[in-house]
């Protein structure tokens, strides 16, 4: 008995907009989170503000992800300049999606926004003790 198998190359999938909705919605509404709270409570050092530095990092990755350059990463800042990063990791994600030009990691979005909701998440416990406390939590 022969068996025949036709061999089938498989080729990466490029990523599409739609890969990139997913970390936009999480950075979105963490960008709304945000407006509501206090700059001065989201120094980098805090765990609020050290969750907003992770998340304009996952945005500035999907960009690199999507084939177009991200820019500087933010490490340590007080909390204006860290929400003003996030603003413009955010724009410039949103500009990168628009214009969708060089190759694209459809994989490592799936990562990109399994880390963004896990920091979002974080913000999200860290903010209410924030405000609450009116102290930066260490």
């Amino acid at each position: 008995m022969t068996i025949t198998m036709s061999r089938i190359e498989t080729q990466p999938y490029p990523a599409s907009n739609s890969d990139a909705d997913g970390v936009l919605g999480t950075l979105h509404d963490t960008l709304d989170t945000v407006s509501e709270l206090d700059p001065d409570l989201l120094h980098s050092d805090t765990l609020a503000g050290h969750a907003i530095v992770t998340l304009a990092g996952a945005a500035r990755a999907a960009v690199t992800a999507l084939g177009t350059a991200s820019g500087t990463a933010l490490r340590e800042a007080s909390g204006v300049v860290v929400v003003r990063d996030l603003v413009a990791a955010v724009s410039l994600l949103e500009l990168a999606v628009s214009r969708r030009g060089g190759p694209s990691d459809p994989r490592a979005l799936e990562q990109i926004a399994r880390r963004a909701n896990t920091a979002y998440g974080r913000l999200l416990l860290a903010a209410p003790s924030a405000t609450k406390s009116g102290v930066p939590c260490r």
